[in-house]
């Protein structure tokens, strides 16, 4: 870990996750060959972005004696992890983390960075319920456009989480997001998501995760 970053995702980690993150200021990582060819003909900004992600994933499936095998590539896009072993990966500007846990202990994780400033209002009606809307409606244009993103976050880090087990709503709009402290709780078809969120800056990183008992 690295850095500020450090205490970010270290008030998102729960007993039996590990995690680690990286703030990107160009410094060179590498991963496998077998992983790199994964995005080979993807653009530079993807290719470092899949670096920096599986850098991360890696050193957090260190954390658990798990680093020992290629993280690959589904067809949707998700790490395809291993045996064993779930997680979650995320990156944004400047900002790259992952979480991983045993999958005896969890069955699904969803870890998200955003920006703030890249939800505007247009997305609102795509995005958010009528009450989260309202929410977002009375607050000053300042915390609108944060809350917003955290709103967006936590949405995010729930889909990814229930993604394994086949429970990802279709639209973010069916799933609702309450605000709680620096906590959330997430309503959907699936059911009851609890998750915890962090600000640093113009970074929000949300977290989510689904206990196997």
């Amino acid at each position: 870990m690295t850095g500020e970053g450090q205490s970010l995702l270290a008030r998102l980690l729960m007993p039996g996750v590990a995690g680690h993150e990286m703030d990107d200021v160009g410094q060179p990582v590498s991963i496998a060959t077998e992983e790199a060819a994964l995005v080979s003909a993807a653009g530079e900004k993807r290719r470092r972005d899949f670096t920096l992600g599986r850098w991360c994933a890696h050193a957090a499936l260190a954390q658990l004696g798990g680093d020992d095998g290629v993280i690959g590539l589904s067809k949707s896009g998700a790490p395809l992890w291993p045996d064993g072993f779930c997680g979650s990966i995320t990156h944004t500007a400047g900002y790259a983390a992952a979480m991983v846990a045993r999958c005896a202990d969890f069955l699904g994780l969803g870890v998200d960075a955003e920006r703030v400033g890249g939800v505007t209002q247009k997305l609102w009606p795509r995005l958010f319920d009528a009450d989260e809307t309202a929410l977002l409606a009375a607050l000053s244009p300042d915390l609108q456009m944060r809350v917003a993103t955290i709103l967006f976050s936590a949405k995010e880090a729930c889909f990814k989480a229930w993604s394994p087990l086949g429970a990802a709503p279709q639209s973010f709009r069916d799933i609702h997001v309450a605000l709680r402290d620096d906590g959330f709780d997430a309503i959907s078809a699936a059911g009851l998501l609890t998750g915890r969120f962090a600000v640093r800056d113009d970074l929000v990183l949300t977290a989510a995760s689904i206990p196997a008992r």
